[in-house]
């Protein structure tokens, strides 16, 4: 028997009942298509959204499996259950798995029209349902593309980043400098730089720009230019009275950079100087947190200094520290990323429990990541930055 994709599909064993039926459904002017036991139903009717007019007793709903089936009849076709008079207290279980409506004995052809009437809007949802989700499909689609292209921009740009931080290690006589950054993102807000200028200083900051991601990673990209134009200046003239007093002047020099960008970022700053014919540290903390820690012979200490972040405040000044460095000692920059390894709740006892911590394992910058596992962090909520800087270890 050939389908007609507008019929009501009929399935029924009972002849008789399947007559009284298909008789109600013709007097609503509705061609009928009776499918008893020797046909079945077709696979699938697509967008079609055909009726199906099913005997509630011709059902089996007696396992998982079974209702299953039935729920996804239920989603495929229009279905229209078919209740006897002694079975109508299935009513409920069978509105409950999916069917559209019920037929029940006795029902005018005005109760049919409002039930054909009712599968007219549930095969309108139904279809709009579809649209929606292939329209779903196709934004999903374009959307995990856009992801990955900015996945594929954000790695070139680490790489970028990358290769604008100094070679680790570095060293230079009895110094040596490293670091380690793990960014929460593609893109770290956090920067070093280190290099030796003219032989005798050494030269290095440690910025965390504030955010996260590109915006930072963008500043820390000027950062680098706005200090390597002044280092560049005084390799050139040789300026050896500049290079003395460093870093006096460079972080009021990056403060009103900052702020003539107007990108609305600001940053904490370290910067430190050794002279290594004379072995003194000159420095500036922009309001390093964690402090500036000093290591020796197994202690700990935060360094002196404080001073306002970068990046935010016009016609303001920090303060130049000094520092002889002492021999076999060590200097450990963190950024404020390294308090979320802690449980402590107080920022004090995370502090307490860095320099406690640090006391005997900061000699190299593998004892350091060791110490502090940073190795073993899979997705950090900051970024985590390291710089170590050693005399005589």
């Amino acid at each position: 028997m050939g389908k007609n994709k507008n019929a009501v599909l009929l399935v029924i064993e009972d002849s008789v009942r399947a007559g009284v039926i298909e008789a109600q459904f013709l007097a609503i002017g509705r061609v009928i298509q009776t499918l008893r036991d020797k046909e079945t139903l077709p696979a699938s009717q697509g967008s079609d959204m055909q009726t199906i007019v099913l005997a509630a007793e011709q059902v089996k709903l007696g396992s998982k499996h079974q209702i299953n089936q039935f729920k996804q009849l239920c989603a495929t076709y229009l279905v229209l259950i078919s209740l006897l008079p002694e079975n109508q207290d299935q009513v409920a279980k069978f509105f409950r798995l999916g069917a559209v409506d019920v037929l029940l004995a006795g029902d005018t052809s005005d109760m049919l029209e409002q039930t054909m009437t009712r599968l007219a809007q549930v095969a309108k949802i139904r279809q709009q349902q579809v649209i929606d989700r292939a329209k779903l499909e196709s934004t999903n689609d374009e959307l995990q593309e856009s992801l990955r292209l900015l996945k594929q921009d954000q790695i070139a740009g680490l790489e970028v980043q990358k290769s604008l931080m100094p070679e680790s290690p570095l060293s230079a006589g009895e110094y040596q400098i490293s670091h380690s950054i793990v960014p929460s993102l593609y893109l770290s807000g956090d920067f070093v730089g280190y290099n030796v200028v003219l032989g005798r200083y050494l030269l290095f900051y440690f910025a965390d720009v504030s955010g996260h991601g590109a915006s930072s990673a963008f500043v820390t990209v000027l950062l680098r230019f706005m200090v390597g134009r002044v280092i560049r200046r005084h390799q050139l003239e040789e300026d050896y009275a500049a290079l003395a007093m460093a870093p006096q002047g460079l972080v009021e020099h990056i403060n009103s950079q900052m702020l003539a960008t107007g990108l609305g970022k600001h940053m904490t700053l370290f910067a430190g100087s050794v002279d290594m014919d004379n072995n003194v540290m000159r420095y500036v903390a922009g309001a390093q947190l964690p402090p500036p820690i000093l290591v020796v012979d197994g202690e700990a200490v935060f360094l002196p200094g404080k001073g306002k972040p970068v990046g935010i405040f016009e016609d303001v000044t920090w303060h130049v520290e000094e520092l002889k460095m002492p021999e076999r000692s060590s200097l450990v920059l963190l950024s404020d990323g390294v308090f979320d390894l802690f449980p402590e709740v107080q920022i004090a006892d995370k502090e307490a429990a860095i320099l406690k911590l640090l006391g005997t394992r900061s000699g190299t910058l593998e004892d350091l990541k060791e110490a502090l596992k940073i190795d073993y962090i899979e997705e950090p909520q900051d970024d985590i930055s390291l710089l170590l800087l050693t005399r005589g270890m």
